[in-house]
């Protein structure tokens, strides 16, 4: 079967988004004269999976236009060449028919004169789809569309319009309150029946499945169950794109969930009980029924949504119109987040002529420096090769040589000075493994350059010089934008959060199965520094102290797992064993070498780090996340996770629950393969870590860790030393996106000798670097 192609096209009812990001929806269609078959279409989307998932991801929504597409089966051929998680409609609330088995089904049968409101689909369930396609196969004499609002722009006026609420529905959640029938009513958009709603025949097999989710449930003398649901988060912030999104159904269920058994207006309440504001739900409402896109289906025309960003709803219509619905989950772990460096083709394409791979060079080439040369190794030639290396020291830049294969040595640039690798064309991304007080001297000859840059942790060894990174981004952003200069994307390395069993933590915490999140602890016990070129990590004023050169990457990790910004800090440690009989000339080693730090965030979770750098002869972590229905906890080098669910926490007595009432854990082991793990000292994240850079820098994916995150893990290390020498509570007011005026507001509590310090000061009057702790 000949290959098709489809191209950008357009409808006259897409709308540009206010970020920026373009078209909404984004059009694809055959080239005039074309014809695709729903065969040739189910080809294209597995070749072009991962360029259909970033354009979702980009512009919110996609429309496949112009394909012919007749039925069910046709629709099921394409969705199913998605490599997906299946996803089962478990706690839904609409009547459908399902036509191609876990795949396809109608969308909401219910009656045509009765509209539903905006919603993300199944928002309210703990682990919502991650796309959801709709499919036309019948268009509708009158009415029908299927309208669509990009939540980041619901977020914005919901939280700038009304930020006292806003702030409360962040902090508490919210619960949906429905009351499912015994059968189906087909006169309801809600009249699912307990049954197929959770996919059961008898009470027992229901009440399994509610358990599971986290819901409560009455049963009704008519045979009606009354849920309600676990605490579930209403304004989330998309970890791929950084955008803040309104991910809820709080419109749908205080404006549409009325029938014979609900009142919308009672569907929803805050996470404690209390009412929603029935002012800010309308003038919400009447803000998406303003801002939303309505186009009129065509028969074979195909919704590409991304449930994250894009919320979709349904006008009345008059029949017949029939469409079709297939809700996929998260990408499969093989293709999830696909390498892209601008684009991973074969080596038989590149030998046709195909796009290059990422030629990147490496600035420092000590142990990390080698790190990332053998795992850019492992990524493949066709998608990128170490082009350069940079370092002053003779022998560092041997012994980088020696760990490449031998004919990419004799096509590898060697120079002894970073500024001669900046200035070459043979280099499109920079790697920037130089000591920590070294990095903003790099960083200022590099971003004027425009090449993609990846710049290990810390970003910086003090706050003052992270702002001055992000002011130097800003500032080329500019002339990118008024000078037409060439702008690369700027990524902050915390390999940590590429570790597997971290990885797997994060999507457990992230999918709200297990409720609120309320305490983050992190554990490494490991062995002392090891020896660097002219012992430079041995002092504060090169490193930034342990909590910054050692622990930013766990601070990073607390944020990322808890998803709030940080408020307060503190912090008790020392040094007592490690280093204390050296002496570099007159000068004694000054840093940490244990310490347990405390973080208080905004959203009240608190998060604790226990560090000990003499407490054992290999480097173990462990990470626990505690939420509201239960705990994750990741282990290495084991690479474990272990998931506890709780049957029960509420209305406990004086004594633990019997053993057939307590969670059964379980235990996911996930081995790093061994060239992975002979590749480096990070259980193999470091891998993961570059896959995500070079698909950044191929613009198929948004940057992972930004500038600015670099900058707040610096600034909680920074401020858990000042809490170590004032033992006082440091608070921090993390700023947002006005970096032009950033500051780092500090108030020390109960330290007399600061009291006269203000309340707001300046990153530049502060000094966490000392000589001496």
């Amino acid at each position: 079967m000949a290959a098709i192609e489809l191209v950008p096209s357009s409808i006259p009812e897409q709308k540009h988004l206010e970020d920026g990001s373009g078209a909404f929806p984004f059009t694809l269609a055959p080239p005039a004269g074309r014809s695709v078959s729903a065969a040739q279409l189910a080809d294209w989307t597995r070749a072009n999976q991962a360029k259909l998932r970033a354009l979702a991801m980009k512009h919110g929504a996609v429309l496949l236009r112009g394909c012919t597409v007749n039925g069910h089966e046709d629709f099921g051929l394409m969705s199913g060449a998605l490599p997906c998680e299946g996803y089962d409609y478990v706690g839904g609330a609409a009547p459908r028919t399902e036509l191609v088995k876990g795949l396809v089904f109608t969308s909401n049968e219910s009656p045509p004169d009765q509209p539903i409101p905006f919603h993300h689909e199944l928002a309210q369930s703990p682990t919502p789809p991650a796309y959801i396609l709709f499919c036309c196969e019948i268009e509708s004499k009158e009415g029908g569309a299927t309208p669509i609002i990009h939540s980041a722009e619901v977020a914005t006026f919901f939280e700038s319009r009304f930020p006292e609420f806003a702030k409360r529905v962040e902090k508490l959640g919210v619960r949906y309150i429905r009351v499912t029938p015994e059968i189906t009513d087909p006169t309801s958009a809600q009249g699912r029946s307990w049954k197929e709603t959770y996919n059961v025949t008898t009470r027992a097999e229901a009440e399994a499945a509610m358990r599971k989710q986290g819901t409560t449930w009455e049963w009704l003398p008519n045979g009606d169950c009354k849920t309600v649901t676990a605490v579930l988060p209403a304004l989330r912030v998309d970890q791929r794109t950084g955008k803040r999104v309104f991910f809820n159904s709080m419109i749908a269920a205080f404006t549409g969930w009325n029938d014979a058994r609900n009142v919308g207006e009672k569907a929803v309440e805050l996470g404690d009980g209390s009412p929603v504001d029935k002012e800010i739900m309308w003038a919400v409402a009447k803000f998406m029924e303003e801002r939303r896109v309505v186009f009129t289906w065509k028969k074979g025309d195909i919704l590409f949504i991304d449930n994250t960003l894009v919320m979709h709803s349904r006008d009345t219509f008059i029949p017949p119109r029939r469409v079709l619905a297939s809700l996929r989950g998260l990408p499969l772990p093989e293709v999830a987040e696909p390498i892209a460096a601008p684009v991973a083709v074969s080596v038989a394409a590149l030998a046709q002529g195909g796009p290059r791979p990422l030629r990147v060079g490496i600035i420092g080439t000590g142990a990390m420096g080698k790190e990332h040369i053998r795992n850019i190794a492992l990524l493949g030639e066709h998608v990128a090769v170490v082009a350069a290396i940079a370092d002053s020291e003779e022998n560092a830049r041997a012994e980088a040589l020696a760990d490449m294969a031998p004919d990419r040595r004799q096509h590898c640039q060697v120079f002894e000075q970073y500024t001669d690798m900046l200035a070459s064309d043979e280099v499109d991304a920079i790697v920037v493994c130089t000591p920590n007080y070294q990095h903003i001297e790099v960083l200022r000859e590099a971003i004027p350059t425009g090449k993609h840059i990846l710049c290990e942790k810390p970003l910086c060894s003090n706050v003052e010089d992270c702002l001055e990174v992000e002011r130097l981004l800003e500032t080329h952003a500019h002339r990118a934008r008024t000078e037409g200069v060439r702008k690369g994307i700027f990524m902050t390395g915390m390999e940590y959060r590429w570790m597997p069993p971290i990885q797997k933590l994060i999507q457990e915490t992230d999918s709200g199965n297990l409720g609120q999140l309320h305490t983050v602890t992190i554990r490494e016990h490991r062995f002392p520094f090891l020896v660097k070129v002219a012992n430079w990590n041995r002092f504060n004023r090169y490193t930034g102290g342990t909590l910054v050169e050692k622990a930013c990457h766990f601070f990073d990790l607390m944020r990322r797992i808890v998803r709030s910004e940080p408020v307060s800090v503190y912090a008790s440690g020392g040094q007592a064993m490690n280093h204390k009989d050296e002496l570099y000339g007159d000068a004694q080693p000054d840093i940490l070498d244990h310490a347990f730090v405390t973080v208080t965030f905004a959203s009240g979770a608190k998060a604790m780090l226990d560090l000990c750098m003499f407490a054992e002869d290999e480097q173990t972590e462990c990470v626990t996340a505690v939420c509201e229905l239960g705990k994750v906890e990741a282990k290495a080098p084991e690479s474990t996770v272990r998931v506890l669910r709780r049957k029960s926490i509420h209305r406990l007595g004086r004594v633990p629950p019997p053993p057939d009432r307590r969670g059964v854990p379980e235990v996911h082991r996930l081995p790093v393969p061994e060239e992975l793990a002979k590749a480096g000292f990070h259980e193999g994240s470091t891998f993961f870590e570059l896959q995500a850079f070079v698909d950044a820098a191929g613009g198929r994916s948004p940057v992972p860790v930004a500038a600015r995150d670099g900058r707040i893990a610096v600034m909680i290390g920074a401020a858990a030393q000042e809490s170590i020498l004032t033992s006082a509570v440091v608070k921090l007011d993390v700023p947002g996106t006005d970096r032009k005026n950033a500051q780092w507001a500090w108030k020390i509590e109960g330290a007399n000798q600061l009291a006269q310090t203000a309340a707001s000061v300046p990153v530049a009057s502060l000094s966490p670097v000392r000589s001496k702790l």
